[in-house]
């Protein structure tokens, strides 16, 4: 509510066709200037904290919310930020969220994520990567995961980075246990597309990919040879109609590491 009281302005002062002291003429001179200043501090107060469609005269446009609930509001033609990360990203890079909903980059390179920038604990915060694929034998590192003594995570990435395509690890769950979390580009990928989120400041991370399968969540179909491909892992599975194909190693040019079952085997 205003602090602003004009009550002590005598509107009926000075009074026509008599000698007035001059005493009422500062008194409301004295209320309208201490009214003026309540006006001043109030609107420069308002300037601050307002939310305003366009900068103000002799401001700068800052609708930064620090986190201040917003309810029961319906909302239309929302936008997500984008924020380019680079054209070649380097072998470690920290990927501020703040900067933007959807960030992207090109990998040449082994490269290792780390992230930063996401909003308080109590509230999820998530952010789209896409990466465009320069270099196919690229492994992409994404923060280890940390266990207690009761084989709880305390920190790094969730067993949802576990079902990624192509996942790669020095380890698993365990008590006392820290093991790495890294995928190998997917034979054919051109793009990788993951939505990362989390509810404690980043302290924990699930993933999620977006334009990619999850393991186990669907078949290839294609033949692969018996080295296979730039991409080709330990675990995945494809098949041509007539076969069953499983890999049981990573792609090196030279070794063999696709087996097959004829799928007339399958039911028997």
């Amino acid at each position: 509510m205003s602090a602003i009281n004009t009550n002590g302005i005598n509107v009926s002062y000075p009074v026509p066709g008599v000698n007035n002291d001059s005493q009422g003429f500062r008194d409301n001179f004295t209320s309208i200037t201490t009214n003026l200043n309540t006006a001043a501090t109030e609107i420069t107060d308002l300037q601050n904290k307002a939310v305003v469609k366009s900068a103000l005269t002799n401001t700068t446009i800052n609708n930064d919310m620090a986190n201040t609930l917003i309810s029961n509001a319906a909302v239309r033609s929302f936008r997500s930020t984008t924020y380019n990360l680079g054209n070649s990203l380097p072998s470690t890079v920290v990927i501020d969220v703040s900067r933007g909903d959807v960030q992207y980059g090109t990998i040449v390179q082994d490269t290792t994520l780390n992230f930063g920038g996401w909003s308080a604990t109590g509230t999820q915060s998530n952010v789209q990567l896409n990466l465009t694929i320069a270099n196919s034998s690229a492994t992409i590192y994404f923060p280890p995961s940390h266990f207690n003594s009761s084989a709880i995570l305390v920190s790094g990435m969730t067993t949802t980075c576990r079902l990624l395509e192509d996942y790669g690890s020095n380890g698993a769950p365990n008590i006392n246990t820290t093991y790495s979390n890294q995928i190998n580009v997917p034979a054919g990928a051109s793009e990788l597309q993951y939505k990362l989120s989390t509810v404690n400041c980043g302290t924990t991370l699930d993933i999620y990919p977006i334009n990619r399968n999850q393991i186990a969540s669907r078949i290839e179909l294609r033949t692969p040879t018996s080295v296979g491909v730039q991409g080709d892992s330990a675990g995945a599975i494809c098949s041509d109609g007539s076969n069953v194909y499983i890999c049981v190693g990573r792609y090196d040019g030279t070794t063999t590491i696709w087996g097959y079952v004829p799928l007339y085997a399958v039911g028997s």
